[in-house]
């Protein structure tokens, strides 16, 4: 049962296999039509499809269901501003494992290197690659070497950019990781529950 102030998680349909987690508190509920307001609004797809996918903590486990998007107008009325007003559809089922979606972290400000771009915002991460907004016009299945640092440690490793898209901020880049280094693999492990934290604590108001 979904219910005002519970925070969760919204993807939207992609070209690629890795899913965009992106943290979401719902604000109203009424009849069957639930509102939201993002905690990263400006990475939201520019153009948001029909159909999108909400992912929850069930009682016992990670559950997605899916969703469809609803006129703003047909919301419900408000004082408080939202985002996206979606209408769920189907049943809710477990979800896959977490390893196959990225987390956004452009609330905590993370910052890395990336080949001759130099220091670029890390907008999301996830257990395979890292996501970076740039200006620069790149291609995909471009190599890149690339470093970040993480509570006094720094973490460095090889990729590709896989996919790219256009956001509000500039152009954001998926980097998919080439080499299987354990110390890399636990540093992005590491700034994935980070940024959870980062963005329930902003949801929640204390950050």
């Amino acid at each position: 049962m979904m219910s005002p102030g519970q925070e969760l998680f919204v993807s939207f349909p992609t070209s690629g296999t890795t899913r965009v987690l992106h943290a979401a508190k719902i604000c109203t509920v009424e009849d069957d039509v639930m509102t939201f307001k993002f905690a990263e609004p400006d990475l939201i797809p520019v153009e948001v499809e029909d159909a999108c996918t909400v992912f929850f903590d069930g009682p016992k486990e990670f559950m997605q269901q899916p969703a469809e998007r609803v006129p703003l107008e047909d919301a419900a009325d408000t004082e408080e501003s939202f985002d996206l007003a979606l209408r769920l559809a189907g049943e809710a089922v477990s979800a896959e494992s977490r390893k196959c979606y990225r987390v956004g972290t452009s609330l905590a400000h993370y910052e890395g290197t990336f080949d001759k771009l130099g220091t670029c915002h890390i907008v999301d991460v996830s257990a395979t690659g890292l996501g970076f907004v740039s200006k620069a016009n790149l291609k995909v299945g471009d190599a890149m070497d690339f470093s970040f640092d993480l509570n006094g440690k720094s973490y460095s490793g090889k990729g590709f950019i896989q996919s790219h898209k256009e956001v509000r901020i500039g152009n954001r880049y998926g980097v998919l990781c080439t080499a299987t280094d354990p110390a890399l693999a636990k540093g992005l492990q590491l700034l994935t529950m980070d940024a959870q934290r980062t963005q329930l604590r902003r949801l929640s108001g204390a950050a």
